[in-house]
């Protein structure tokens, strides 16, 4: 600009990033001021204007579009670029509407990349500097025929502006050398022409007619134009034309200057789509499915119409990422969308809600719908087998569903109510459907309830855990205990474990409070070692959500550590489906835990559908007959075969054996006819705090097994 250097405002309520801003461009050159709102940088301004301004959105006192706004009434012509948090689109497009410049998102990966914007910022600040200047001076270039005029004039010639000027008619008198450049049309192909050679048809005539009557009356014009070049080309253009008078002061000429905007409108647009569309799917996304229903509920209502709103949840997508990787998840998430597009066609809406949740919205009917048959279409449809990169994967979904008006007459509720149904379908066992009623929103409130205080509740102490023994029928001795984790809150006491331990997993907080249950059961282990309580083995539950995305092993190993436990004194209870996954990342994480020196324990065996041959390969030590075989073993033939041949499998595969919930004489004879080794269950004892539980060994002889066959 002037050879001065440049003076750059950045304003970020984070101090860290507006240093990190001022140190990479005070190396560029630049001097720099910084603000940390937006009340701050318009003081800044007022006393030394900047050459740029790279702002943040959302700031304290003042946010950006309020920044902007204000700054517009100081100065119309400093560039501003603004910084905002990656995925808020629609903050950015709101930006570029109130007069930013351009835009970049935050957390900014490459500086350089915020460098070549406002590169071009700049660039663009001069032209439109020079444009200003070439609206004050064409009248005096074409009433004074001087040097000063040759040398404007080769300004106008190296322009990086198109120049127009016409007579009063609109006939081309002269265009420069740029305009040649961005249309393909040489200077004699135009000149005698009217600038309508370029139209493109896209704006309608009024457009033009109302351009005219502003220049004819003398004012200036300002807009976008959308035109078309030599070759068909269709492009933007931001234009001004402005009258040029003679000295009397009558219109002469009209000179429009033109800077080809395509590329920016072509970056609008594309954010536009962003903000309305998912990328992944193509299908419209949570922003449009909300206006969408706003016109869609006035339109029902207007005519009396009825309609119905499904949404449906992915059921087993963690797993799916978790075994395959989240590529391939992505494109079953494709194949899922294309599903759905292709069941409902024209007059039916498909969105993608967020993450692994559709809404469908089918045609709208004259009486209420048959929501039932419509869910049940839509169930079976997922039922159906995708093929992805040449795997066969099954991808059930939990579909709720509501009728409008009778489920909620506004967007918010409506959307809130199939949601509400929607985890009503997955509680009911995955792969159903749910119709809301008002009742579900009390179950919801009771949840969200429980999930803020499961939050708080380990740094509150309220976890604890209770020690189930576990004794040999071959030596009637306690061999070990299972932990088992036990919520005791101040106002309902203790919580059952069936209701809070799905609500640990699906929130995640399972991983922070498992690790902890494994640090308290190994301390505990070994502070009853050091009172006399040797040669027992502590079984701790390992969930899906630590088995898969955690470094398991790490953690064991560092806990072990910490703990002083001997590994061959810690038993790691997982799930059947957890593991029975024939890869070899499964299998790779198996053989790490097991080289640390503990034991595998499979619980709940036999609710699954393992594979004998794979199983043979596992390095398990354990399996644990579940409680429900257990319970029905004595009265149901087909459990207690299960029984037997859980039993029988185990002796074929020397794995130790231990089965749960024996809670009466019957089934203690019966297993230890069948020779199970290992009873878990509260005949002998139920699940004991920890001072309990040692009382208990302490009072415990061999002898009262056999007291209790001979009984």
């Amino acid at each position: 600009m002037s050879g001065k250097p440049l003076r750059l405002l950045t304003i970020d309520d984070e101090a860290s990033i507006r240093n990190s801003i001022a140190v990479y461009f005070e190396d560029c050159g630049f001097l720099i001021d910084e603000a940390a709102d937006g009340v701050q940088g318009l003081d800044v301004i007022r006393q030394q204007r900047p050459d740029i301004v790279v702002t943040d959105l959302r700031m304290p006192r003042m946010g950006g579009h309020e920044f902007i706004e204000a700054l517009r009434m100081i100065d119309d012509n400093l560039p501003v670029v603004v910084v905002s948090g990656t995925g808020i689109i629609g903050d950015a497009i709101e930006a570029l509407r109130l007069g930013a410049w351009d835009y970049i998102t935050k957390p900014i990966q490459d500086l350089a990349e915020l460098e070549l914007i406002v590169g071009r910022c700049l660039e663009r600040a001069r032209l439109i500097s020079e444009n200003r200047e070439y609206h004050e001076n064409l009248e005096q270039l074409v009433a004074q025929r001087s040097a000063e005029i040759r040398k404007l004039f080769k300004a106008v010639e190296q322009s990086a502006n198109a120049v127009i000027i016409t007579d009063t008619n609109g006939t081309i008198e002269y265009v420069n050398p740029k305009f040649t450049e961005t249309t393909g049309y040489a200077m004699d192909e135009v000149v005698g022409q009217k600038p309508s050679i370029l139209k493109s048809g896209v704006q309608p005539e009024t457009f033009y007619k109302e351009l005219w009557r502003i220049i004819k009356e003398g004012k200036e014009w300002r807009g976008e134009l959308c035109n078309k070049r030599k070759n068909g080309e269709l492009f933007w253009e931001m234009c001004s034309i402005a009258p040029i008078r003679d000295e009397k002061g009558i219109i002469t000429d009209y000179v429009a200057i033109k800077e080809d905007v395509t590329e920016r409108k072509r970056y609008e647009d594309q954010l536009a789509y962003q903000a309305n569309y998912d990328l992944l799917t193509g299908l419209p996304n949570r922003y449009y499915l909300q206006g969408y229903l706003e016109a869609h509920l006035s339109r029902l209502n207007f005519e009396s119409l009825y309609a119905t709103l499904m949404m449906l949840d992915i059921d087993n997508m963690k797993f799916i990422n978790d075994t395959f990787g989240h590529a391939f998840g992505d494109l079953l998430l494709r194949e899922i969308a294309a599903r759905l597009k292709k069941l409902y066609g024209e007059g039916s809406f498909v969105a993608r809600f967020v993450g692994n949740q559709f809404v469908i919205i089918p045609e709208v009917a004259s009486v209420a719908d048959n929501m039932r048959q419509q869910a049940e279409i839509l169930r079976k449809a997922m039922n159906e087998v995708y093929l992805v990169k040449g795997t066969e994967v099954l991808a059930t979904a939990s579909v709720g569903v509501v009728s409008y008006p009778e489920d909620g007459e506004s967007v918010e509720n409506l959307l809130k109510n199939a949601e509400v149904a929607m985890y009503e379908a997955k509680k009911q066992g995955k792969n159903t459907v749910a119709f809301y009623t008002s009742e579900l929103n009390i179950q919801v409130e009771n949840r969200l309830s429980m999930e803020t205080r499961l939050h708080k509740a380990l740094s509150r102490g309220e976890f604890s855990l209770h020690y189930q023994p576990q004794i040999s029928l071959n030596t009637g001795s306690i061999i070990g205990m299972e932990a088992l984790l036990r919520w005791k809150t101040g106002s309902d006491g203790f919580v059952s474990p069936a209701q809070f331990i799905p609500v640990l997993e699906e929130t995640g907080l399972i991983l922070e409070v498992g690790e902890w249950v494994l640090h308290e059961a190994c301390n505990q282990s070994v502070a009853w070692e050091k009172n006399g309580l040797k040669d027992l083995r502590v079984s701790v539950n390992i969930s899906a959500l630590q088995f898969m995305r955690s470094d398991l092993d790490v953690t064991v190993q560092h806990v072990l550590q910490q703990s002083g436990l001997d590994p061959r004194k810690l038993c790691l209870e997982l799930t059947e489906s957890m593991i029975m996954i024939d890869s070899s990342r499964t299998m790779e994480k198996l053989e790490s835990l097991t080289s640390l020196g503990i034991t595998l324990s499979l619980d709940d065996f036999g609710t699954g559908y393992s594979s004998l041959e794979y199983l043979g390969r596992l390095p398990i030590h354990e399996l644990k007959i579940d409680q429900s075989f257990v319970r029905r073993m004595s009265n149901t033939k087909n459990d207690a075969a299960v029984v037997n041949t859980i039993i029988a499998m185990g002796h074929g595969l020397g794995m130790d054996l231990v089965a749960e919930g024996v809670e009466s004489k019957e089934q203690l004879d019966y297993l230890y006819e069948k020779q199970c080794g290992i009873i878990q269950g509260f005949l002998f004892s139920k699940p004991l705090p920890a001072t309990d539980f040692a009382v208990f060994c302490s009072e415990w002889g061999p002898e009262n097994v056999l007291l209790m066959m001979k009984q």
